[in-house]
C-alpha cells in the first residue's frame, strides 16, 4: 500500500525535497512557501471541497485581498517615509529607450513604522497580494466536476 501511494504522489515528493534544498542552499523559506502555496491551491482545485466551503475560502480570499490593498495604499501614502538611497544600477523606461536614470531604494531600518507596514511596503507584500489575486481567481472559477454534470 505504501509503495503504491509513493508511485502515485513520487513528482510531489522530488518537487518537496527540491524545494526544501534549494532552501536550506539559499538559507531561506522562499521555496518551501512556494510549494506550500501550490499544495494549498491544488487543495482548492481538488474534489474534497463543498461548494459551500469553496464559496466561503474564496469570499474570505477575495476579503484578505480588498483590506490588504486599503493597508498598502495606507502604508504608502500615509505613513512616514525613510530617506532613499542609490543602488547603483541604471534603470531605463519604455524599453531602454526612454529616460534613464539612477534606481533609488528606501531605507526603512530607521523608520518609526510597524513590521507589517514595513512589509507592505517591501515588495514581499506585493508578491502576497498577487498570490491572493491568483488564488483568488483560481477559487471562485473552480467548480466540483460533478456539478458540471
Amino acid at each position: 500500500m505504501m509503495i503504491a501511494w509513493l508511485k502515485q504522489k513520487w513528482v510531489w515528493i522530488l518537487a518537496a525535497v527540491i524545494l526544501v534544498s534549494l532552501d536550506i542552499w539559499h538559507k531561506e523559506l522562499f521555496f518551501s512557501i512556494l510549494f506550500a502555496y501550490g499544495l494549498i491551491i491544488k487543495f482548492f482545485l481538488s474534489d474534497y471541497l463543498s461548494p459551500k466551503l469553496r464559496k466561503f475560502f474564496a469570499t474570505t480570499i477575495w476579503t484578505s485581498l480588498i483590506v490588504l490593498v486599503g493597508l498598502t495604499v495606507y502604508v504608502n501614502y500615509y505613513m512616514p517615509h525613510g530617506p532613499s538611497y542609490p543602488t547603483g544600477e541604471v534603470v531605463c523606461q519604455n524599453d531602454d529607450r526612454g529616460p534613464c536614470g539612477e534606481e533609488y531604494k528606501e531605507d526603512l531600518r530607521n523608520v518609526d513604522i510597524p513590521n507589517w507596514a514595513k512589509f507592505l511596503r517591501r515588495s514581499e507584500g506585493q508578491l502576497l497580494l498577487f498570490g491572493l489575486l491568483f488564488a483568488g481567481i483560481v477559487i471562485s472559477g473552480a467548480k466540483n466536476k460533478n456539478q458540471e454534470e
